[in-house]
């Protein structure tokens, strides 16, 4: 029996479970479905290198300064350029280590799925696909939004959901990302800081992970754009794979390719942002992340403060 239990190990499940602790709101447990926390932040070790494949950084705002604090006096990231966006940063060791960070000294439980949830006597009771369960007082979930309201709509909780929420929260939806790692035989400039992206065509953006000091070899991140990865999603994996180093080659013809690899996102960004940081949807369940706050790091963040900020009043 907990006091929270929160659905997602992402960076907006992370903050408002490091919140709740730091205000003694009560116990708090992490349920998440991967083997590793951090969501996005994502850092995959393959082709004998690591690549970022999720964020490839955080701009240093308001929202996000406490964070950025603890990371840079822990010597965890570094700063990788400034753009007229503002200043951006990356990890040391990949965007998981960040999340790890965040994570450490909270109750995490790894490879979870939450199959279906039941409000019974006022306590929330929580079933794994395993049959595993657990209960808690209040429950946040803060998985990509579609799933959140996949698993309420599983649960058949319709007597007391609220209905007309529901309906609204339904509107938002989320672009696919389809992602290339790559390892080149030569060096690769993009451009003066290893970053770029592109508000047309077939690239969402590319990344330079040697640039970033996460890899020593050649090593390319390429994000496609929302377009290209709804149109191929669903398509063979080798024959999308050949596609995306097809178009790279064609716009930088001077490149040869060692090896490649492909990466997928179902949900990348969400198409819009609900009215409020978070949504109690049914009684002591709410929902969050960056479909409330907004879509990026900060925006989970934003959101995880302002869940907070809710369940302080309550």
């Amino acid at each position: 029996m907990k006091d929270y239990i929160i659905i997602g190990a992402g960076l907006c499940g992370l903050s408002t479970a490091k919140k709740i602790t730091e205000l003694n709101l009560g116990s708090v447990l992490i349920l998440e479905k991967s083997r590793g926390v951090g969501g996005r932040m994502a850092t995959r070790r393959t082709l004998n290198t690591r690549f970022d494949h999720g964020a490839q950084f955080y701009r240093v705002k308001s929202d996000i300064a406490e964070f950025h604090k603890i990371w840079k006096d822990n010597q965890l990231s570094h700063q990788w350029f400034v753009s007229f966006k503002g200043d951006h940063w990356c990890a040391n060791d990949g965007m998981t280590s960040l999340a790890k960070k965040i994570a450490s000294g909270l109750e995490i439980q790894l490879e979870k799925q939450v199959q279906q949830i039941f409000f019974e006597n006022n306590i929330w009771r929580i079933v794994s696909d395993k049959n595993e369960e657990w209960l808690c007082k209040y429950l946040i979930i803060t998985a990509p939004l579609p799933q959140s309201i996949q698993l309420i709509e599983h649960s058949s909780l319709g007597a007391i959901v609220k209905l007309s929420e529901l309906e609204e929260l339904k509107k938002i939806q989320y672009t696919k990302a389809l992602i290339g790692l790559v390892i080149l035989e030569e060096d690769f400039s993009i451009n003066e800081h290893g970053y770029e992206e592109y508000s047309n065509g077939d690239f969402f953006s590319i990344a330079d992970q040697k640039s970033k000091g996460i890899s020593q070899d050649r090593a390319l991140t390429l994000t496609m754009s929302p377009h290209f990865s709804e149109i191929e999603f669903e398509a063979n994996d080798e024959v999308t794979l050949q596609k995306i180093l097809k178009i790279f080659l064609k716009q930088f013809p001077n490149t040869k390719i060692k090896e490649a690899e492909l990466k997928k996102w179902r949900y990348c960004q969400p198409t819009g942002t609900y009215k409020n940081f978070s949504c109690e949807i049914a009684p002591k369940l709410y929902l969050a992340g960056d479909s409330f706050g907004g879509s990026s790091l900060l925006g989970a963040v934003r959101s995880s403060v302002g869940l907070t900020e809710v369940l302080l009043e309550n």
